[in-house]
């Protein structure tokens, strides 16, 4: 099953992206589920990264909502909120 895994940053720590990116690139790198798409989400100028997108597929819910809590950026306060959401690709 599909699942979108949305995060948006947290504004008091923007400096946390960057100190914590090699740990969530390894993450992803050696991740225990398939991902399908991953990248950062931008301001409207696509200036700034203020988030990120992952498209996965997980058996259920809460194994891609556990994989979302265990990217380095959740544990070290870089994503102020983790969304996880069912996802059916029709094309």
């Amino acid at each position: 099953m599909h699942f979108v895994i949305y995060c948006l940053d947290d504004p008091a720590t923007p400096q946390a992206r960057d100190q914590h990116y090699a740990a969530h690139r390894a993450y992803l790198s050696s991740a225990p589920i398939p991902i399908i798409a991953a990248g950062p989400l931008t301001d409207t100028r696509g200036e700034r990264r203020i988030g990120s997108m992952l498209l996965v597929e997980a058996r259920d819910l809460e194994e891609a909502r556990a994989f979302g809590h265990g990217d380095p950026f959740y544990i070290n306060k870089v994503w102020k909120d983790v969304n996880v959401h069912p996802f059916i690709k029709a094309i």
